[in-house]
Parts: C-alpha cells; sequence; structure tokens
C-alpha cells in the first residue's frame, strides 16, 4: 500500500468504467468518450466535403466572427452526432466479441491471464 495516498483501497469507489459495478453507465461513458475521440476526425471530414461542393462556386465574402463561431458550433455539434452514429455500434460490437472471447477461453481479464498464480 502506498503510504502517500489518502484514501484506503477499500474504501475507494468502482469507476463508471467498471463493467460489473455499473454496466449501463459504463457502456454509456465507453460510448461518449470514444464519440468525443472520434469528433475531430469527422469534423475534418465534413469540412472536406463541404469545401469540395463549394470549388466550383465563387469565393464568397468575408466571414464575421459571429458566423464563422455559428459555422464552428453547427459543425461541431453535427461532427457530434455523427460520431455518436459511429460509436454506439463499435462499441457495441467490441464487448460483444469481448464476451465471446472471455466466455470461449475462460478468462475473465485478458492483462492478467497469461500470468500464473
Amino acid at each position: 500500500m502506498n503510504l502517500f495516498t489518502t484514501e484506503h483501497p477499500l474504501n475507494s469507489q468502482p469507476s463508471w468504467f467498471d463493467t460489473k459495478v455499473h454496466p449501463v453507465l459504463s457502456f454509456v461513458c465507453s460510448v461518449f468518450v470514444l464519440a468525443l475521440a472520434l469528433m475531430p476526425m469527422v469534423l475534418f471530414g465534413l469540412y472536406h466535403w463541404v469545401m469540395s461542393d463549394l470549388e466550383g462556386m465563387t469565393t464568397p465574402g468575408p466571414f464575421s466572427f459571429a458566423e464563422l463561431g455559428r459555422f464552428l458550433l453547427v459543425g461541431g455539434v453535427v461532427a457530434f452526432v455523427l460520431s455518436l452514429v459511429c460509436a454506439l455500434p463499435a462499441v457495441s460490437v467490441y464487448r460483444f466479441i469481448f464476451r465471446r472471447w472471455r466466455r470461449q477461453t475462460g478468462r475473465s481479464n485478458p492483462a492478467t491471464s497469461s500470468c500464473k498464480e
């Protein structure tokens, strides 16, 4: 036990990512974390998709700071929603495959399964 910790390990609360204690909350947290990680890539893809459609058009006038902020806000919301749509099945498939692998091999944790006790 570390002398510099403020809490005893037995008194600490389980994490929201703990699938045994909080299965639904763990799933929701995993989906939101993956969606936040995917959001910059989706926003970048949306930007290139919109800009490629505007290549043949004449250049618009200068944008004001309020319009740019509004475009970034709307683009960020759209990118987050699209990231949620991508993250939901990704987390579901990962958990399904991990659960099947764990049942087939009889292992509870892949990180500790290689160590013999």
